[in-house]
């Protein structure tokens, strides 16, 4: 398969994932007495919306480097579609019921299983990937790492407190906001 042909079709299937969210998200009606409910549903939205665009940023800066696409790579691209495809359940749960762990824990869940099947997606890619030192993978790595233990330990600390959890799917993020400057600054071979 072509690199471009692997892309476009991620490119249309986020994009679909982002329409059925928000249309998802059943907001109450509008009134003086719930306009913090109605701030707190946009608030959740926009959490996944930003995990969800800086999911497929971060996809598209590491597929942009990758010279071969291999029959691995399109299998876990096809399971990190899925597990993404699946961000749009916690969210609308998040913002019906926000100030119960379940919420939280199922929200966390899907996010570590996403940080995991994009971390095993960058590894089967990394033998593809051009211009980056085996560090410069190795930073990469170590971000995704990252994300799936604090994801990971988002789960138990809702029961905890929401609010810690609320502090990693807020921190993740910020964390993730751009990509590895190695790969924004490494130049693509020609084609």
């Amino acid at each position: 398969m072509k690199k471009e042909k692997l892309d476009a079709f991620t490119d249309a299937v986020v994009a679909i994932i982002i329409t059925l969210m928000v249309l998802e998200i059943k907001l109450p009606k509008v009134t003086a007495e719930n306009l913090l409910t109605v701030l707190s549903y946009i608030g959740i939205y926009a959490l996944s919306f930003i995990v969800i665009g800086i999911t497929w940023l971060n996809y598209n800066t590491l597929f942009k480097y990758i010279e071969n696409i291999t029959a691995r790579i399109i299998w876990l691209n096809l399971a990190f579609l899925f597990v993404l495809s699946l961000v749009p359940l916690p969210t609308q749960a998040l913002c019906k019921d926000f100030h119960t762990k379940e919420s939280h824990m199922f929200y966390g869940i899907i996010l570590t299983c996403l940080s995991i099947v994009y971390t095993l997606m960058q590894y089967a890619a990394n033998p593809n990937i051009i211009h980056l030192s085996k560090s410069e993978i190795k930073q990469l790595n170590t971000k995704n790492w990252m994300s799936i233990i604090l994801y990971a330990i988002s789960v138990p600390l809702s029961i905890l407190s929401i609010y810690f959890s609320t502090m990693i799917f807020i921190l993740m993020p910020i964390l993730y906001f751009l990509p590895e400057r190695k790969l924004i600054n490494a130049t693509p071979q020609a084609q």
